[in-house]
């Protein structure tokens, strides 16, 4: 069996549900490598995956258009990521959910200015939901700008208003981020402790309250969110994480909610994996993401 997504894809966008597009890149990871090799890894063993979710829901009628892949060419990171912003704008301006599969989570530095830039045109609010182990506010971490430390910094820079993104799962932190955060209460964080000891439900109330309809909504979600336990293949392991079924609720009721216009799912790094666990992990949890966009027409 050869062909990914197998009973998901079509060749024409028009009659897709999704538009998939790979981004093959780590060289801004801080830890381990291997994320760039995750669009690979997720395809090949996606056939092997048949559209069912996990109580047995038929998503084959969630149509998949692949796109390929973006793939670095030894430019700098501003003319790589330039390149990245072009070619998925026209995607993003089409009413499908964009699904983009990295990589390191610097990725996420093209892909929401893209989007912000799209939001803007539909006279939207843009917001980020921004799910990690790691806040990913640093302004500067080993020297660049454009580290997988650094994209919620980014698009504040760029234009993202504060109040308009929210942090969720933080258990490892730079001591620049928590001054940051300090100086910064209008950020809403929710740190993996605080949904160990209140539950999933004040953080989805927040979401519910805060992206009313007038709210497009860029979903970031980053592997190592899970704990390690559940995800080792990924760069930047984090102890004391969430286990994947608390994740995966939280991601459903996002979804339910939200406009969720654009996702990206990053850091799972296939060399660093035990039988290919987290990139299984990754593969189950948008197959049950795709079950909710079918409920939603």
């Amino acid at each position: 069996m050869d062909e990914s997504f197998r009973g998901l894809l079509t060749k024409d966008i028009h009659k897709s549900k999704v538009i998939l597009t790979g981004i093959p890149f780590d060289n801004n990871a801080s830890v381990g490598k291997g994320a760039a090799l995750a669009p690979q890894r997720l395809r090949e063993l996606s056939s092997h995956l048949p559209p069912l979710t996990r109580a047995g829901e038929d998503i084959s009628s969630c149509k998949i258009y692949d796109s390929g892949d973006i793939c670095y060419q030894n430019e700098d990171y501003e003319a790589y990521f330039a390149k990245i912003e072009k070619q998925v704008q026209p995607y993003l301006a089409l009413d499908k959910l964009n699904l983009f599969i990295g990589g390191d989570h610097s990725i996420a530095i093209p892909l929401q200015k893209a989007f912000l830039k799209e939001a803007k045109r539909r006279n939207k609010k843009a917001g980020i939901i921004h799910i990690d182990a790691h806040p990913d506010i640093c302004d500067i971490y080993e020297n660049n700008k454009y580290s997988h430390a650094c994209p919620i910094k980014r698009a504040i820079d760029e234009g993202f208003d504060k109040k308009d993104i929210v942090l969720i799962g933080m258990r490892g932190f730079e001591l620049q981020e928590v001054k940051y955060f300090k100086d910064h209460p209008e950020l809403d964080v929710y740190s993996s402790s605080f949904i160990q000891e209140n539950g999933i439900n004040p953080v989805v109330e927040k979401i519910k309250e805060k992206f009313t309809d007038e709210y497009m909504i860029y979903l970031s979600y980053d592997i190592d969110v899970n704990d390690p336990a559940y995800a080792p293949g990924t760069g930047t392991p984090e102890a004391f994480g969430l286990n994947s079924l608390d994740v995966l609720h939280i991601l459903e009721h996002i979804f339910k909610i939200c406009n969720v216009s654009a996702m990206d799912l990053v850091e799972i790094a296939p060399p660093l994996d035990c039988n290919d666990i987290t990139s299984w992990l990754g593969l189950k949890t948008v197959y049950e993401l795709f079950h909710i966009l079918n409920q939603k027409e």
